[in-house]
């Protein structure tokens, strides 16, 4: 289980590497990444009672998802659910 964790993490990680250095207006298109996943991670927080999962706003998972975007939310709740 945790090859597999670890292997979708370096999956979600290259696949934002390669859309950035593609991307023509890099910053805009972190900016626009950043400001997605954050909001999903403030939207989760607040409004996951509902369906029973409701992250914490702690350094790391609001690192991952000012990184990785709405990916890294989709990580977040996969390591709840399969971890």
């Amino acid at each position: 289980m945790q090859f597999f964790y670890w292997l979708l993490w370096g999956m979600a990680i290259l696949i934002l590497i390669i859309f950035y250095i593609r991307h023509t207006k890099k910053i805009r298109a972190f900016l626009l990444g950043s400001s997605t996943g954050l909001t999903a991670l403030f939207l989760m927080h607040f409004y996951g009672e509902a369906i029973g999962f409701a992250p914490t706003l702690c350094l790391t998972n609001l690192l991952t998802c000012s990184i990785l975007g709405i990916p890294g939310m989709i990580l977040i709740i996969l390591a709840q659910v399969y971890g």
